[in-house]
């Protein structure tokens, strides 16, 4: 067990160069692998492995996502996560995980998740059997006060994304592709990670732009002038499949003299339906002091502009 009460370790390891992005730390899909990863052993210890096995008979998906980023990982930093499952239905469950710098003992990161547990080839939610529920039971724990919402709602609610929808609110599109099978559970359903993943390459596209207006109003501009994300909000409304294709649109939701809300839709470019959402709660980051940015009252003003009439989820 580990000092996060009712938590017990579920990965360990370290994070790799290759997993920095260009502001010099972990990218947050990594994040979410190893989290998911640890909810694979979370799960086992309670009785049921290999939910993620090709050939198993069950398996799980994420329904939503509650994601804080409270301190950097950087290249050669070693890092465990400790799991706990906080509820469960009859074939749902919460889980709480709180990822560490092993090194220092800080909380880089924390994550409440949203599980339904269902059958691997069609989907449909199954019951738990009984010796997981029993095993599980005794298992529940608080959720920590450190992981609670702090710039996003505290529950997420079902996006009404469309393409019709975005065309309205003009979001722009910053990214589209087709959902490679080695970004998908053995089901052949989009691993979380890479839905993350596509959205933070395609959110760049609107990221540079604002912290570029930002920078130019700034007093300290210069090549140090990064940004970072806070919290994410993420909600599955039916993951892609191999072989679909996608198209993520983006848009300013507001900004305050500390942080920027964005709304990512990931869509259907033929049917227009939604895959999924996710609010991102990010920052101007100086990326020689390691720190916030704030953002001046001039660069507000004009963001203010730029913003859409609607919340992220």
């Amino acid at each position: 067990m580990t000092e996060e009460t009712g938590l017990r370790d579920v990965w360990r390891g370290g994070v790799a160069t290759w997993e920095c992005d260009e502001m010099g730390h972990m990218n947050t899909r990594f994040y979410v692998a190893r989290c998911m990863e640890g909810v694979a052993m979370l799960f086992g210890h309670a009785g049921l492995p290999r939910l993620f096995a090709p050939g198993a008979a069950t398996t799980l998906t994420v329904e939503s996502m509650h994601i804080r980023f409270l301190r950097e990982l950087r290249a050669a930093a070693c890092v465990h996560v400790s799991a706990g499952f906080t509820a469960l239905g009859p074939d749902s469950a919460s889980v709480v995980a709180v990822m560490f710098n092993s090194q220092t003992g800080e909380r880089a990161a924390t994550f409440r998740i949203d599980l339904r547990h269902v059958a691997s080839d069609a989907g449909t939610a199954l019951p738990w059997p009984t010796y997981f529920v029993e095993r599980a039971g005794v298992q529940l724990t608080e959720v920590p006060a450190i992981a609670l919402p702090r710039g996003v709602g505290e529950v997420p609610r079902a996006t009404s994304a469309s393409l019709l929808r975005a065309d309205a609110l003009n979001l722009g599109c910053v990214g589209m592709g087709a959902v490679d099978a080695a970004g998908c559970d053995p089901f052949g359903r989009m691993l979380p990670q890479a839905f993350v993943g596509a959205m933070a390459d395609g959110v760049r596209q609107l990221i540079t732009p604002l912290r570029q207006l930002a920078e130019r109003h700034s007093d300290r501009p210069g090549p140090h002038f990064g940004s970072a994300a806070l919290e994410f909000q993420i909600v599955n409304s039916g993951w892609p499949r191999a072989g679909d294709c996608y198209e993520i649109r983006a848009g300013l939701e507001k900004a305050d003299a500390r942080t920027q809300s964005l709304i990512n839709w990931m869509l259907d470019p033929f049917t227009g339906r939604s895959f999924g959402a996710m609010q991102v709660i990010a920052i101007c980051f100086d990326l020689e002091a390691r720190k916030l940015i704030p953002i001046s009252a001039s660069a507000l003003a004009e963001l203010d502009g730029l913003s859409v009439p609607t919340l992220a989820l």
